[in-house]
C-alpha cells in the first residue's frame, strides 16, 4: 500500500519516471477492531524506527515498493523527506523476522484524531509466509493507540492484487474511489504492460 499525492501533468519529473491515470480507492476504519489481535509469528517482533535518515529509509521502501511501482518518497525533496521522518506525527515501525527487516508500516498522525496508515508492506522475501496479516492487524491497533477517532490508507490498482481484500478483510470500509494522474517509473510500467 501506498500513499500518493496528485501531481499536474505539466509538473516536470525525473528522467526515467511518467504520468499515468491510476485508479486509488480509500478505505477507513472508525472504530478499534473487535477481534482479538493476529498472534505474533514465532521468531518476529515490531520495532520502532527512530528518526531514520532519507537515505536508508528509501533503501527499505525501494525494497519493499519497488515491485508496486512505489515512487512517493523517492520523488521528495531530501530536506522535506528528512523533516516528514522526523516529525514528531510521523512512525515507522519495522517487522522483523528473526534478525532481518521482513517489512515496514509507516503511519502519519499529522491531522488531529485521524491516523493515516501511509504506507505499509513486506519485502518480497516474506510476502505469503503469513507474516502481513499479523502486521497489519498490529498496524491498525498502533494507529489506534491515543486520540485516534479515524484509520486511513488508500490503495491503488497497481499495488499487490490481494492488498484491497486484505484492507476489507481487516476491517476497513471504502469511503472513495477516483482516478489519479501519478508518477511511476517508466521500467515498472513497462513490466505492467509490455509493448505498450
Amino acid at each position: 500500500m501506498k500513499s500518493m499525492t496528485s501531481r499536474s501533468t505539466d509538473q516536470q519529473l525525473p528522467a526515467g519516471y511518467r504520468l499515468v491515470p491510476v485508479r486509488t480507492t480509500y478505505l477507513e476504519m472508525t472504530e478499534p477492531p473487535r477481534t482479538p489481535p493476529v498472534p505474533l509469528p514465532f521468531g518476529c517482533e515490531v520495532k520502532r524506527w527512530q528518526r531514520p535518515g532519507p537515505v536508508e529509509y528509501r533503501r527499505l521502501f525501494r525494497a519493499v515498493g519497488g515491485e508496486w511501482g512505489w515512487s512517493g518518497r523517492l520523488l521528495m525533496a531530501e530536506e522535506e523527506l528528512r523533516a516528514l521522518l522526523q516529525a514528531e506525527e510521523t512512525e515507522v515501525q519495522l517487522l522483523y523476522a528473526g534478525c532481518q527487516v521482513a517489512g515496514f508500516a509507516e503511519l502519519d498522525r499529522r491531522v488531529a484524531t485521524q491516523a493515516e496508515i501511509a504506507y505499509f508492506g513486506l519485502l518480497p522475501a516474506f510476502i505469503g509466509r503469513g507474516l502481513g496479516r499479523f502486521f497489519l492487524d498490529w498496524a491498525v491497533r498502533r494507529a489506534w493507540k491515543g486520540e485516534t477517532r479515524r484509520v486511513w490508507l488508500h490503495t491503488c490498482e497497481y499495488d499487490h492484487p490481494q492488498a484491497l481484500e486484505k484492507y476489507l478483510r481487516a476491517g476497513f470500509a471504502v469511503f472513495g474511489e477516483k482516478t489519479e494522474t501519478q508518477p511511476y517509473p517508466e521500467e515498472f510500467l513497462a513490466r505492467r504492460h509490455p509493448g505498450a
